[in-house]
């Protein structure tokens, strides 16, 4: 029996100054407790900000304090319905927390997908060279292959189906740039070539990561994937090839799009006196290809997210939409919505062999990317062509400047499970081995510069 609330029902009873309130302070006890706790953590334990914030969100939820359950936010909204005479009651945190999801859903994912693409230099991309994008590309590919594979057959004990397995492995495709950069300015280490390899390397790995969920999407839309939910049904329901046409061709008017008429308008704008209007702008295109690639290409609204950030970027060569929005989205969206991931993880729910899974995903996700990194390096010393030589312990500090996974992996991670393509456990598990390899890459970068400095005194 489902219980339906009548049309209208909610926007007719009216919002009370009372529940307004309640909504502000809850917000903003996410907000200031997030940041907070972030950076005692980073100050004290030296853990990454974004990793204490989500430990932050997830001391917010069910697994310590349980914020959602207070009765002061717990209060019932209560409606009536003068059509029917009945009296309907929703509990009020369990709306605030569905409206801090659609935020987070429609505008977080959203613009962290459209800075990551704004970042992106085709220019520079050219000029990484044949190491950076060798690295990214199995970066990407080898998380999904081993992870997935190690699900399906090699776990015992525990069952689940390729689907779950291939998104698992999706989670975990994708590098967190942020985290090693801010630890290689820290420690004066970025003329290293294993440091610029890295920047080139993040941002490639995170493109064909993308690239990847829009395929997976596409393949499980049309039906790939036997007894799939249909939580992501999408509007046309085609075959394989169908589908990648649909996907290539959706992606050839995105391209050409952005090219011919999102970059000529945003540069006449940053060189106008309109040019107060390049965020708004950057916002509505964003927002628009979001729409569309979820809706209408066939592909991932986060595909779209990112090439809007990428078009963008070759007309506002200023950055002054990038230099509005990320503050913004850093200092108030971002902790929101890693807050919000907190109130959905309750850590006190997984078994002993939820965490034996744990610690294996967290070997295999770094394994995964150092393995790319070694690969990468051995094939750049046996390319005629390239001029740079590495050593092992240059693959080694490459590789560990690739394990963090952070915005992009929890994006993916959230999609999946609002879809129903991965379980809540699962998704709990995920969120944890996300926040360990965030703790994972300072610690193995520093033995990494401390062994790299001894072995350079010894030699001296």
């Amino acid at each position: 029996m489902s219980l339906s609330i009548p049309a209208e029902l909610l926007q007719n009873t009216g919002l009370s100054a009372a529940f307004i309130a309640h909504f502000g302070l809850f917000f903003v006890s996410i907000l200031v407790w997030t940041l907070v706790v972030g950076k005692i953590l980073n100050k004290f334990l030296g853990l990454p900000f974004i990793a204490g914030q989500i430990v932050g969100g997830m001391l917010l939820g069910p697994s310590c304090i349980d914020i959602a359950h207070w009765s002061f936010f717990a209060q019932p909204l209560t409606m009536f319905d003068s059509v029917s005479g009945a009296n309907y009651s929703i509990i009020s945190s369990d709306l605030f927390i569905f409206a801090l999801l659609l935020i987070s859903s429609t505008f977080t994912v959203s613009y962290l997908l459209w800075l990551a693409g704004h970042e992106t230099d085709l220019h520079d991309m050219a000029k990484v060279g044949f190491i950076a994008v060798t690295a990214g590309v199995l970066g990407a590919v080898l998380p999904v292959a081993m992870i997935g594979g190690l699900l399906l057959y090699a776990v015992p004990g525990y069952t689940c189906s390729m689907i779950e397995a291939i998104g698992l492995g999706l989670i975990f495709s994708a590098t967190s740039v942020s985290i090693p950069v801010a630890m290689l300015y820290a420690a004066r280490k970025m003329h290293l070539k294993s440091s610029k390899a890295t920047l080139g390397a993040a941002v490639v790995d995170d493109i064909v990561a993308v690239l990847f969920l829009s395929l997976f999407f596409l393949t499980v839309q049309s039906g790939f994937f036997a007894g799939v939910t249909q939580a992501i049904e999408s509007g046309h329901r085609l075959s394989i090839i169908q589908s990648l046409a649909y996907l290539f061709f959706s992606l050839l008017f995105l391209m050409g799009f952005g090219y011919w008429i999102v970059r000529p308008c945003v540069r006449w704008l940053s060189t106008s006196h309109y040019n107060y209007l390049l965020a708004p702008v950057a916002t509505g295109v964003m927002l628009l290809y979001f729409g569309f690639a979820e809706l209408f290409g066939g592909l991932a609204g986060i595909t779209g997210a990112y090439f809007a950030g990428l078009f963008h970027r070759m007309g506002d060569e200023q950055h002054q939409a990038e230099k509005v929005i990320a503050p913004f989205v850093n200092a108030i969206l971002l902790p929101v919505f890693l807050g919000s991931i907190g109130l959905q993880v309750n850590i006190c729910l997984l078994r002993t062999f939820d965490w034996v899974l744990v610690c294996i995903l967290l070997f295999l996700a770094i394994v995964s990317k150092l393995i790319a990194c070694f690969i990468s390096t051995w094939l750049s010393n046996r390319c005629a062509l390239s001029a740079e030589r590495w050593t092992l312990r240059e693959g080694y500090l490459f590789g560990s400047a690739m394990v963090a996974r952070g915005e992009v992996g929890l994006v993916i991670a959230t999609i999946l499970h609002g879809s129903r393509i991965i379980t809540a456990d699962i998704y709990v598990i995920a969120v944890v081995v996300i926040v360990l390899t965030t703790i994972a890459t300072p610690i193995m970068l520093a033995a990494g510069f401390s062994f790299f400095e001894q072995i350079e005194k010894e030699e001296a």
